[in-house]
């Protein structure tokens, strides 16, 4: 686990994550699925870089890029926020995402305090809901066709991870990801 880390997002990196961004795999899982022009992109780095309450973060292993992980509407009163992520390289090591979302979460706990964590998935999206099932989260309810993808209705899902589950969950997750990677 040790070769794993999140750092914040730089200038350097936009070209790798414009194209995770604008791939097919990652943007038909995502609110906006449609490609995303390169001063689009800059200037989403730009305002990200000026936003207090958002933080984006690069998720490497080793000296390799693999995804990324943004915490935004963070509010330190309430302590909430939300959160959106992806692992762009679809060779990533075998647990990459399960680490991920243990350094995310880790972090957005510890280092700035959060008692909630919010997630939106889109209803097709199974293996995002079961992962957010696996780090935790509870479902909050159900937004009926609340956006159009093409010709269809989707459903949004609204989830939660409280600071008092993830204090358990991060026990099991971070035991079985160091037996993985004992193996």
């Amino acid at each position: 686990m040790d070769e794993f880390r999140l750092r914040d997002i730089e200038r350097a990196d936009l070209p790798v994550i414009w194209n995770w961004r604008n791939s097919e795999y990652i943007r038909k899982h995502m609110y906006n699925d449609q490609w995303i022009p390169w001063e689009d992109h800059i200037a989403w780095f730009e305002k990200e870089q000026q936003n207090p309450s958002s933080y984006a973060k690069l998720f490497i292993h080793k000296d390799r890029p693999l995804g990324v992980v943004r915490f935004t509407n963070v509010d330190l009163e309430h302590g909430t926020c939300e959160w959106g992520f992806y692992i762009g390289e679809q060779n990533a090591p075998k647990g990459a995402g399960t680490i991920m979302g243990l350094l995310a979460l880790n972090f957005i706990f510890d280092k700035l305090g959060m008692r909630k964590v919010c997630a939106e998935v889109l209803d097709f999206n199974v293996m995002s809901h079961r992962y957010h099932k696996k780090l935790g989260f509870v479902q909050e309810g159900r937004f009926t066709a609340q956006m159009k993808r093409g010709d269809r209705l989707v459903d949004i899902i609204p989830m939660a991870l409280f600071d008092e589950v993830w204090e358990e969950r991060r026990k099991i997750i971070r035991r079985k990801v160091d037996g993985d990677q004992n193996r």
